[in-house]
């Protein structure tokens, strides 16, 4: 059996994203489409103040986004375990099978996100979210319910959590970079300056946040796969082969 390695699973992921980068983009896009439409048509001018503004066009959209992300790596996962066996299939396909993996999903990011709120909750959402980290490919996989997914994620990531952590923390560092990089010159600009540009900087953020959400959905998958080899022996035509 394999160990789960942090750049075996990155490099895979990279890999499957290439691949599928059309797909996998439109599939995004599709999902984050009423909050892009929404920044779109909405004029931070007409605000009642800045601070107004401000969370129109993006606090609200980002609790938007982190909701809707919660959908976007279910209906992957299928096609990522498909094509580590070098099979290419339809993304209708990997939305009907994503499906049941929406569910355990969402209990995850309510999770997470609602202890974020209590002391140390940053820290306690960290430890869940790399115990039940496959917990959505495990339920698609296996045909698990919500709360024998989660425990099945808790059999997989047993002894592979620093590791899944170091791989979150990877994706996190970069997204926080990016978007420092992008967001710090407007943050001393004069209230007028920022008006004017909120609406292009919004829909930036979007986009590099939903690609952010793509690719951590992508690594889910390819972890699942990884670990299933790691703690079950179980090869990646033997993994596509449970959904036939």
């Amino acid at each position: 059996m394999e160990q789960f390695r942090i750049f075996r699973a990155l490099g895979l992921s990279f890999r499957s994203w290439f691949r599928n980068f059309i797909p996998f983009t439109l599939m995004a896009a599709l999902l984050y489409a009423p909050v892009i439409i929404w920044i779109a048509v909405y004029d931070p001018r007409g605000a009642d103040g800045l601070e107004a503004a401000v969370n129109n066009t993006f606090v609200r959209p980002v609790f938007a986004m982190v909701g809707i992300a919660a959908l976007l790596p279910p209906l992957l996962i299928y096609r990522v375990v498909q094509e580590l066996n070098g099979q290419k299939v339809s993304m209708l396909a990997s939305v009907k099978y994503g499906l049941r993996g929406i569910l355990p999903a969402v209990i995850l990011a309510v999770v997470v996100n609602a202890v974020s709120f209590i002391p140390m909750g940053g820290i306690v959402g960290a430890i869940l979210t790399c115990i039940w980290f496959v917990a959505a490919p495990a339920a698609v996989a296996e045909r698990l319910g919500p709360f024998a997914a989660f425990g099945r994620s808790s059999y997989l990531t047993q002894g592979r959590r620093w590791g899944i952590f170091g791989l979150t923390f990877l994706l996190g560092l970069v997204m926080v970079v990016l978007l420092v990089a992008w967001i710090a010159p407007m943050i001393n600009s004069n209230p007028l300056r920022i008006l004017s540009n909120l609406k292009p900087y919004a829909l930036a953020f979007v986009v590099i946040l939903g690609l952010f959400h793509m690719f951590t959905g992508i690594v889910q998958a390819v972890s699942y796969c990884l670990l299933r080899k790691d703690k079950d022996g179980v090869s990646h035509e033997e993994l596509a082969r449970v959904f036939e």
